[in-house]
């Protein structure tokens, strides 16, 4: 979407240069068809010359300048992207302590928590202090990289959004727990979530997530920390 987006901007900047050419082609056109003035005619070609010539060299300069920002636009929104995945997975790894789970960190266990409702969750979550004070921590951290990506503009609105309702609903469970203590409610807001979790693997391709090295690599260091 945002490549799209600077792509048709490109264009738009172009339209002058294109139109400058064009009519440097059309003087040269009518030079050669309608006048027989050999003065007149050194005049008409070096100011189609500088019609043609000068927009290119600008034409060339955009070109150049959008490809070079969409590289590193690109490696900029993966590099990111997971330093959002791995707070995320943080969280992760956080709900599954509060759900009392022993089951090692994989990609299996992560879908199946995701799937998880609030009816399942309330019969096994069991919160504590620590836990929540870690989910306040990668709360924090999340919001910190909310106002990098949006200050940055490399991600989406959805994106940017479904991170915010990440944030949003974590900060649910932490309030809810802190005043009310482990209540139903909690149980719905651990499922919303988990939900805006899914949302958001949703948002940046999940296969091609599972399929990351530097993602696997930090489940499987996870899953080895809790044997």
């Amino acid at each position: 979407m945002k490549s799209t987006m600077k792509f048709r901007d490109f264009l738009i900047r172009s339209i002058p240069y294109v139109l400058s050419v064009l009519g440097g082609l059309a003087i040269y056109i009518a030079m050669d068809v309608y006048s027989k003035n050999e003065n007149f005619n050194g005049l008409v070609s070096n100011v189609a010359a500088s019609l043609l010539a000068i927009p290119l060299v600008f034409l060339l300069y955009e070109y150049v300048n959008y490809k070079m920002s969409s590289n590193v636009n690109e490696k900029l929104a993966e590099s990111m992207t997971f330093d959002v995945n791995s707070v995320v997975l943080k969280i992760l790894k956080v709900l599954r302590r509060m759900l009392k789970s022993k089951t090692p960190m994989s990609w299996a266990m992560i879908q199946h928590m995701l799937r998880m409702r609030a009816k399942e969750i309330r019969e096994k979550m069991k919160i504590d202090k620590e836990a929540i004070e870690w989910l306040k921590t990668d709360k924090k951290d999340l919001n910190e990289l909310v106002y990098k990506l949006a200050r940055a503009g490399i991600l989406s609105e959805t994106q940017i959004q479904t991170i915010i309702l990440i944030t949003k609903e974590a900060a649910h469970v932490v309030n809810e727990w802190e005043y009310k203590g482990n209540t139903p409610q909690v149980a719905k807001y651990i499922e919303n979530l988990l939900d805006a979790i899914d949302d958001w693997f949703d948002a940046i391709e999940r296969e091609s997530l599972q399929s990351h090295q530097k993602f696997q690599l930090t489940i499987e260091q996870e899953a080895a920390a809790a044997k």
